[in-house]
């Protein structure tokens, strides 16, 4: 009985060596791996699949600019320059101008048009002017700010939109207070006119009867 229930627990070898030969199929084998080869260089690669689309990919790309591409190089050619060397100098003349331009807004002042093209192209924190232009989309260009906002924000390291609703709030009381003098001033001149006609003295006003009798 003993031997007989071992004999029942015993696996078939063919049930084993198909089970083997399942688990070998599952197991990737380099040496089955399909490869592209490519010629780049004078050279020839061999690129796995997944590579070999994505570079596909950028080249259906390159044909959607490719006829910019070689509008640009001739330019390039007929300037006596590279492309990367013609692009260089056309950064450097827009640069330029650009300077030019804020310089002549921030009356003649170099060293804020600097920093104004700093925070234009990132290379230093923002200072908030995305947040000051959601509050005040009229603004539609750092440049167009008051030149002590942005001077003030750079010198005290404080944000472009506290600096400007401060100058706000200054110049609503500079209004506040002109209007107020200008009241004073109309408000004095009305009683000065008043002195001079007599007033409302009773005797002035008999006296001046007097003279139409």
């Amino acid at each position: 009985m003993k031997n007989a229930e071992v004999e029942s627990t015993v696996i078939p070898d063919g049930v084993v060596e198909n089970e083997v030969a399942a688990e070998k199929e599952t197991i990737p084998n380099d040496a089955e791996k399909v490869f592209v080869p490519v010629k780049f260089n004078k050279e020839i690669r061999n690129l796995g699949i997944e590579e070999a689309a994505t570079l596909a990919q950028k080249g259906l790309k390159f044909d959607a600019i490719a006829e910019d591409y070689e509008n640009l190089k001739r330019i390039a050619t007929q300037n006596g320059n590279s492309i990367s060397g013609f692009l260089c100098e056309l950064e450097q003349g827009i640069k330029e101008k650009r300077k030019k331009e804020l310089t002549e807004k921030c009356g003649g002042n170099e060293e804020i048009a600097d920093y104004v093209i700093k925070l234009e192209n990132g290379t230093k924190n923002d200072m908030g002017f995305n947040e000051l232009k959601k509050e005040f989309p009229q603004i539609g260009d750092i440049s167009d700010l008051p030149e002590e906002v942005i001077e003030n924000s750079e010198l005290k390291g404080t944000m472009l939109l506290d600096e400007y609703l401060r100058y706000l709030h200054n110049e609503n009381k500079k209004a506040a207070d002109a209007a107020v003098l200008q009241q004073n001033i109309a408000e004095s001149s009305v009683g000065s006119q008043t002195d001079c006609k007599g007033g409302t003295d009773p005797e002035t006003a008999e006296f001046l009867k007097g003279l139409w009798r």
